[in-house]
Formats: structure tokens, sequence, C-alpha cells
């Protein structure tokens, strides 16, 4: 599933990795220039699977990885313009983080030592301390410092702000809004579990389930397609039960996930509610009836 019509940064088509037990893909999946765009699902939807295939750091079976602008097709990334964080720091732990960006910053054509000093001082990291003494937090600050200082067109996020309190994760989200307001060509993928991140940044959302992506475009277009229904069970008619996503019907009452278009079908004792994006991927994972009397 694929609505995007804005300009590119990259096009992935027929991307396909087999483990067995689990397959990603096949889909297609396109990073709109100037937006930023959330990629959510639950715990082995195939997120950082995605995202790795996507890097060359796991070689897919199939399909392809097309950076726009370069003219070719390539299994993965041209690296020297994107800045990666994933949900863990990869520095070796016995470097100080100055010594960290000095190692970095051979492999980066645009590396910015100023912009690397600033951020550290920003986000309150020391740039003389050992790398292995971070806290989780202060690694994730040092991850995204180490991926802006190369000034990059493109920001892969995995779970960036996972380990940051409310505060520096508001301070973090910041950063990100003045990635993109510093040039328009600019995007973010940005794969997370907390909705309320990409309440305050994201443009787009891709919804991924089992490997698939199920759901996909402008974010307020996706969550005007969707509504929570809930009310008593006696007010759920048989006829409108497969139209409800994720459907629990437990001790006399009923909630669940329609589109928007389905409304019609549900009578005045039923409560119909704008759904979140927290609503909407649980509901999309998990389809099926759940019920107990």
């Amino acid at each position: 599933m694929n609505t995007v019509t804005e300009p590119a940064v990259v096009e992935v088509r027929e991307l396909r990795k087999d483990y067995g037990r689990f397959q990603l893909g096949p889909l297609d999946l396109d990073l709109p220039a100037g937006y930023v765009t959330g990629l959510v699902g639950e715990n082995g939807a195939g997120k950082t699977t995605l995202l790795k295939a996507m890097l060359g750091l796991v070689r897919p079976d199939a399909g392809s990885v097309r950076q726009v602008g370069d003219g070719q097709a390539r299994p993965g990334l041209d690296l020297g313009g994107v800045g990666v964080v994933f949900d863990h720091l990869v520095v070796i732990p016995e470097w100080t983080v100055s010594q960290a960006g000095a190692a970095v910053a051979p492999f980066c054509p645009s590396w910015d030592a100023g912009l690397f000093a600033e951020l550290l001082t920003r986000f309150g990291v020391v740039s003389g301390a050992r790398v292995g003494t971070l806290s989780r937090g202060e690694g994730s600050k040092l991850s995204l410092a180490l991926a802006l200082a190369r000034r990059p067109r493109l920001l892969i996020l995995d779970e960036p702000t996972s380990g940051l309190d409310p505060g520096a994760r508001y301070d973090v989200i910041d950063v990100f809004a003045e990635f993109m307001a510093a040039d328009d060509q600019h995007a973010i993928l940005f794969s997370t579990h907390i909705a309320s991140d990409l309440d305050r940044i994201a443009d787009h959302l891709r919804v991924l389930v089992d490997g698939r992506l199920v759901e996909s475009g402008p974010l307020p277009e996706v969550l005007e397609r969707h509504a929570m229904v809930r009310g008593p069970s006696s007010a759920l008619p048989a006829s409108a039960r497969a139209a409800v996503r994720g459907l629990r019907d437990v001790g006399g009452t009923f909630d669940g996930l329609i589109a928007t278009q389905d409304t019609a079908q549900f009578g005045p004792e039923v409560l119909i509610e704008p759904a979140s994006i927290d609503d909407i991927v649980v509901r999309l994972s998990h389809p099926a009836e759940r019920s107990r009397a």
C-alpha cells in the first residue's frame, strides 16, 4: 500500500526478506521529500528488518532501494547522505565521546565538527566521557549528534527517543523539526513505539503488520479513515461484526476499529470516536475477534 504523490527521496520496490518463520514484504515504500514519515507496528512486525534492508545491513532476497536523484537502483542507500540512529549505540565503549566523533568523521564527506560539538553541549553529553559509561539516554543523544553532524539529507531513526525522559524527548523532537525546516529536501523515516512523538512531528504514516504495509498515507488522512466504536453488545448488529477490526466483546460491551465509511451500520446506542495511532496499530495487528462472556 503506497499513496504518496509528492517527490520521493527514497523509493523501495518489491522488497522481500524471507527468514522462514518470518517474511518481510514484498512491499513498496516511498519517503517523500520534505516530510517526516512515521513507521509503526508492534514488536516483530519487521520495522528494524526493513530499515536494515534499506541500509544494506541485511541483504534482501528480492527488490530494490533507490535513492532518487542518483539515476540508479542499489541494494541499499548511499550512506554518505544518510544519518542513522538505532535503538542502541553502535560505538566502541572504550572510546571517549570526542574520539567517537573523530572516528566517524573521515567516512563522512560533509562532517561538521562544529555542529557535533554544539549538539553535545545542547544535549548535555560530556565530550571526554567514556562511551561505555553513558546512560541509555546519553547514548541516544550521542547517536543523534553523530547522525546530524554528517549533514545528511535523510535521517533514518529506529526508536531514537526510547531511552529519554519526557523533557529530553521534547528537546530531541525540536531538533528533528529544525532539521526539517533547514531544507525542503530533507526527509525523516521515524520508527517508534511512542505515538505521542509522531503526533508532534509526523506528516505521513506507514503501518507494518507481519511484514506487510497495511496502511499508508498522510497522517491526517490515515486518522480520518478510521474510527473507534464502542457500546453494549446488544447494540452490535450481526451484520456489522465483520466491519469491526480487533473486535473485543467482553462482559456485555464491545469495542473495536472501523472504517469511517462504515459508521452508518451502527445505531444511536453506539459511541463512535476518533481513532489514535495506537488504536490503529493495535487493532490492525490483531484484527480477529476476541470474545468472553
